[in-house]
């Protein structure tokens, strides 16, 4: 069997030279996209410089519950004239073109007048819901980086900001735009997807705890509960959860397959069982522990027997499968790009369109107590697995992400779905969107 190394960064990059041009144009008539930011963290760092350094888009507010952190997002890009905002009411005396603003309050950023895009960084489910919800009803876009709240609410969240013709979006630069970005070019070839998703770059270990990994979180230069989130495998659900409900695919098994494998071997693993794969049924998302890391792929397949001719002819291989793979994914430094087309072509990176197809589901990290709360992303009680959304909803498993802060109304054994009759859920506007999520296809909380 043919192994096809389709590299398609061209894709973006054409993409790219044509925002960048408007974006040229725009700021030779003098004007600036102004952004607003919530979530100071390494992410937000990077979003802050890279945004400074693009023609056409200016970064007029940062926020953070540490507003030193904000204030250094500024300095380190040689920005001196700051201003300290306390209130949301104080927003609107506000002089955008003169000073840049620092906040605690993530209410500021939505209530800034003059503000086309607000960016949410936090990772935090519940604070991304809040900040979406009021930027998109006080008239901005909003893009984010925060995709533990889209795979919660982003269906409802991305339904509110196209009535109010608004675009909200997961932005470029994180898996799950790279992974669309794939299975798009794919569609527009014609192709079929049999699987598309991510290269893991770190071992898969479920019981990880921000305790056990604190030292190589220090290393790193990483808060313990993100490197967390990232080794027990809740950021990789989360992030393939994403992509299938923007894409409408599924998964083919609970919590999905994956498979060690290779760039040399990932058209031969991801196949029909029927034809010496691992897969039941093609359409699916799923990842890979091996060489791919960072990288993202899409496994595809063309039913044209001119198109599979024309493939042979030009030596990409024999077929039937075909590998389109990305080596990399810039995170932050391309988050410029989904800024550019949402503001000046009201186009969104990466958002659901359609009823959800999969669930994040929240499973026990150790044997939970009644009582107990249960944490963050990342954390010590549980991690995410994922699930097809019919059969979430039979069971009634609970989404992981409205399981933060919840408390347990009985024990909860090691590795053991927990389902929503198992928690009283903490009232939040999370809960709130959700449930209105949840009624716009016919399911009831």
């Amino acid at each position: 069997m043919g192994v096809v190394r389709i590299h398609t960064s061209w894709f973006r990059e054409r993409d790219a030279v044509q925002i960048y041009d408007d974006l040229i144009r725009y700021s030779s008539e003098g004007r600036d996209i102004r952004v607003g930011l919530v979530g100071a963290g390494f992410m937000g760092r990077g979003i802050v410089e890279v945004l400074e350094m693009t023609p056409g888009m200016t970064v007029s507010v940062v926020s953070d519950i540490e507003v030193e952190r904000a204030q250094a997002c500024f300095e380190l890009v040689g920005i001196s004239r700051i201003r300290e905002i306390e209130h949301p009411g104080d927003a609107a005396k506000l002089d955008l073109g003169r000073e840049r603003i620092i906040c605690s309050d993530h209410r500021v950023v939505t209530a800034l007048d003059g503000i086309d895009m607000v960016i949410e960084a936090t990772g935090k489910p519940d604070v991304g819901a809040e900040v979406a919800h009021a930027a998109l009803m006080q008239g901005k876009h909003v893009g984010m980086l925060n995709v533990e709240t889209d795979v919660t609410a982003g269906y409802y969240l991305n339904s509110l900001a196209r009535e109010r013709g608004l675009v909200y979006t997961v932005c470029a630069g994180d898996e799950p735009a790279a992974v669309k970005e794939l299975i798009d070019f794919a569609r527009i070839c014609g192709f079929t997807i049999v699987a598309a998703g991510k290269g893991k770059n770190n071992p898969l270990d479920r019981t990880a705890t921000p305790e056990s990994l604190s030292e190589r979180a220090r290393s790193m230069g990483l808060n313990p509960y993100i490197l967390t989130e990232f080794v027990d495998g809740s950021k990789t659900i989360v992030e393939m959860a994403c992509v299938a409900n923007a894409a409408g695919l599924t998964v083919d098994v609970r919590n999905m397959h994956g498979p060690s494998a290779n760039i040399d071997t990932l058209t031969n693993v991801f196949r029909l069982r029927e034809n010496s794969g691992i897969l039941e049924r093609e359409g699916v998302v799923d990842f890979v522990i091996g060489d791919l890391a960072p990288g993202v792929f899409a496994v595809v397949r063309h039913e044209g027997p001119i198109a599979n001719e024309t493939l042979r002819y030009l030596k990409v291989g024999d077929g039937p499968n075909y590998l389109l793979y990305r080596p990399y994914h810039l995170t932050n430094l391309e988050v410029p790009d989904s800024v550019g087309w949402a503001v000046l072509h009201g186009k969104p990176t990466l958002a659901t369109v359609t009823i959800p197809s999969t669930e994040v589901i929240t499973i026990a990290k150790r044997n939970l107590k009644r009582g107990e709360v249960i944490d963050s992303f990342g954390g010590y009680t549980v991690y995410g697995g994922i699930e097809k959304v019919e059969q979430a909803r039979s069971e009634h498993l609970l989404p992981l992400g409205l399981s933060v802060g919840s408390e347990l109304l009985e024990d909860v054994e090691m590795g053991r779905v927990i389902t929503y009759d198992q928690v009283r859920l903490k009232d939040s506007s999370l809960l709130k969107f959700r449930r209105i999520q949840d009624g716009m296809h016919g399911r009831d909380s």
